[in-house]
């Protein structure tokens, strides 16, 4: 009597087999291509919250600036050089809450900051205030990114700010 060998049996053989006598593909060898590499040009933005604030707020010390970066790489020693029209920048963060003033410009790594003013320096008419970003890296010359942020008075006796864009 002559064993039969079901067909799915040899299907998997063959498969296995194929498999082991396939030759590997060469060691590593550098990839050639044709494609020439292109960098994108960074982009970066101001993220601003809250939208609107007064200095008698008491859930935030001033309003939260944060760099968002929208395209392109930021390299490891860029510097985020802050700048303002009107009152001055703060860190206020973990591990201790502490604020600490910056200053209207402050040079700094990627982190958020604040932007606050003293009421008693509002006086009626104010102008809007500008508030700049500009990306460096040191080991380069020239701007990688710039951002802007414009911030108005809810009245023109000032006191509440207005985030504009």
């Amino acid at each position: 009597m002559q064993t039969r060998i079901p067909p799915l049996i040899i299907m998997i053989l063959a498969i296995l087999a194929t498999g082991c006598i396939t030759p590997s593909p060469p060691a590593s060898q550098p990839s050639l291509s044709t494609t020439p590499t292109v960098a994108v040009p960074l982009s970066i933005q101001i993220n601003a919250s809250p939208s609107r604030y007064n200095p008698a707020m008491s859930s935030t010390i001033g309003i939260r600036l944060t760099p968002v970066n929208t395209s392109g790489i930021i390299p490891s020693s860029a510097q985020f050089a802050w700048a303002t029209t009107f009152g001055s920048f703060y860190h206020w963060g973990p591990p201790d809450f502490k604020v600490v003033e910056l200053g209207p410009e402050y040079t700094g790594n990627a982190e958020p900051v604040y932007w606050s003013y003293f009421a008693e320096h509002i006086e009626e008419g104010m102008q809007p205030v500008n508030i700049t970003l500009t990306v460096r890296d040191p080991s380069e010359e020239g701007i990688l990114a710039k951002a802007s942020v414009k911030i108005g008075w809810e009245t023109p006796s000032g006191l509440t700010a207005i985030v504009e864009g």
